[in-house]
Order: C-alpha cells, then structure tokens, then sequence
C-alpha cells in the first residue's frame, strides 16, 4: 500500500509540473516574449533528464533537488512520452524553446513542448488514476 501511495504522489506531481508548464508555455506563444523562471526550470529539469536517459549517464547525478523528475517512477513516465515521439530529437525541439533566437522555429519548438508536456500530464495522470483503481 505505502509504495501505491508513494507512486501516486508522484505521478500527480509529475502531471501539475507538466500542466505548469503547458500553461507557461501558452503564455509564452501568445506574448512572444521570454521564457519565465518556471518554465526556464521545467524545460532545464526535462532536458538533463532526457540527456541522461540518452547518454546513459547516472539519471539523478546532476538534477536539482526541486525537480520534476526526482524519482524513478517520474524517469519512467518520461521515457515512455519520449519514445511516443519516435523519430523526433525531443530534446533538441525542447531546447529551442529557450533558446532559438529565429522566431519561427522558436514557435515550431513551443508547439511541440506543448504537445510534449501535454503527453506527459496525460500519461503521470493515467498512472496516477491507475493506482487508485480508477483505470483510464
């Protein structure tokens, strides 16, 4: 029970930081200005988790103690968003959020983080309703 419980917490964690996010990002594509200091950490927080995963280096060795991707549970949810993404580079989409200074693939890049964060609200969201039984 205690590890349902635990597994629970974070997945509905992991979804609210990825609906923060959504929404930041929202803000972003209609204002056209710069990122904020929650959505700078949120994609920060997603890009050295999708390297890690990527390179095979120690998940948690270089993450803040704030972020969204502190347990195992919330690792796997997003590698199994990324791998819904087959043939995209997500972490290089994900980077031109904050970074790109052409407009337009800076548009392109928040387009996808918000397809991305939305993914994975959805996917911590059905296992956080799993574990309760509800099943989505």
């Amino acid at each position: 029970m205690l590890a349902t419980m635990s597994d629970n917490t974070n997945s509905l964690s992991l979804a609210l930081d990825a609906r923060t996010a959504v929404k930041a990002l929202n803000v972003l594509r209609k204002s056209g200005g710069e990122a904020d200091s929650e959505l700078k950490t949120a994609m920060e927080d997603a890009l050295i988790s999708l390297k890690a995963l990527n390179s095979g280096a120690p998940l948690f060795a270089s993450l803040s103690p704030s972020s969204a991707f502190e347990n195992y549970e919330q690792i796997q949810t997003l590698q199994e968003v990324e791998s819904a993404f087959p043939g995209v580079d997500v972490q290089a989409k994900l980077a031109t959020v904050t970074n790109d200074n052409d407009p337009a693939q800076r548009h392109v890049g928040i387009t996808f983080a918000i397809e991305f964060f939305s993914a994975l609200e959805k996917r911590a969201l059905q296992k956080f309703n799993r574990s309760y039984g509800f099943g989505i």
